[in-house]
């Protein structure tokens, strides 16, 4: 399996999960527009610096930039250094890098004709209204993208950020590892299963549960660094190594029927990736009420920042707004309509 899948990671945030993955074996491309951040992964075997980039300090636009200017180098590197049957963006909803370039640089890659799921951080409460900001027009182009497979979210909100990168990256790999560690008489999963599960467009969740009972499997899912689930979500598949009496119908009962199940069974641990799932509304309706609270705060600094004279700064009061809706879903013809979308 850790030859199907590959990783992009994007941006700081994304590099820390990237290395975790590449510590596993799996082949992992940092790309970023900070030469520092870049200088900070050590033993990281491919890394590409974007060409003029100093870093985007929560700057979304910068980054869209750079990435449009040099899109057919980074298309080449990652298709020399990340070849496989699937490729994951690793993205940070709420910095600069990672959020302007995690979205379109998916939409170029799936125009590509490649396999694209995503993997993205949304911002602890406590973070900046900046960060919330990004996350909220991060996430209001990465719903508009067709074609797409899962996206993993990790909600920095559920506690330590590198204790969450490693718990996810954890039971992301002990998932792929089903196929090969995983056997019963009772039934197998299968590595086409594995990467159909991926493919599946919405966003997904993946745990690892000692309990032997569905509860307490059920209570791991709704406890894990996704976001939380929505009450009217849909679900295309569940696929899980069963342990102890953890039964696949309590998992549906919880969390709705799935179009097709897959399930094997172990002695030892449940491992449950569930795919298709809704985007998490709820979840980031918090994020833009963390901005929209904070509007008369921003407006006085700007105010502010205007009687004194000095230049002002980024204009929050636009960026506010969420993202238009693309013109009625028709796929773009050119790359060039593409990278319009996001600028």
């Amino acid at each position: 399996m850790k030859k199907k899948i590959s990783f992009v990671a994007v941006g700081q945030a994304a590099g820390n999960i990237g290395r975790l993955f590449e510590q596993k074996g799996f082949s992992v491309i940092y790309v970023n527009t900070s030469q520092e951040d870049l200088d900070t992964l050590e033993k990281a075997k491919f890394k590409y610096h974007i060409p003029q980039g100093e870093g985007c300090n929560k700057d979304r636009r910068k980054a869209k930039q750079l990435v449009i200017d040099d899109f057919d180098n980074i298309a080449a590197e990652i298709e020399s250094k990340a070849r496989s049957e699937m490729t994951f963006v690793i993205f940070a909803s709420g910095g600069g890098t990672g959020s302007g370039a995690g979205p379109m640089l998916i939409d170029l890659l799936i125009d590509e004709g490649k396999t694209i799921g995503a993997i993205t951080i949304i911002p602890a409460p406590d973070e900046s209204v900046k960060s919330h900001i990004n996350s909220y027009e991060c996430f209001s182009e990465l719903t508009e993208i067709s074609g797409s497979g899962s996206c993993f979210i990790i909600d920095n909100g559920n506690g330590d950020k590198l204790e969450l990168n490693a718990a996810f990256v954890d039971s992301f790999t002990a998932f792929l590892e089903i196929p090969e560690k995983h056997k019963s008489i009772k039934g197998n999963i299968d590595k086409a299963e594995i990467m159909e599960t991926l493919k599946a467009h919405g966003v997904s969740v993946v745990i690892r549960s000692k309990g032997k009972e569905s509860a307490d499997v059920i209570q791991a899912v709704k406890e894990s660094a996704l976001a939380p689930l929505e009450p009217d979500r849909a679900v295309k598949y569940i696929t899980a190594s069963l342990a102890g009496d953890v039964k696949m119908s309590d998992l549906e009962k919880a969390f709705g029927t799935p179009i097709d199940n897959f399930q094997t069974f172990n002695d030892t641990e449940t491992i449950c990736c569930i795919s298709g799932l809704t985007y998490p509304q709820t979840r980031l309706e918090v994020v833009y009420n963390k901005v929209a609270e904070n509007k008369d705060l921003i407006k006085k600094n700007l105010a502010a920042t205007r009687e004194t004279g000095l230049k002002g700064g980024v204009n929050f009061l636009d960026e506010m707004e969420p993202a238009k809706k693309k013109d009625g879903g028709k796929k773009p013809q050119s790359k060039r309509d593409i990278m319009s979308k996001y600028l």
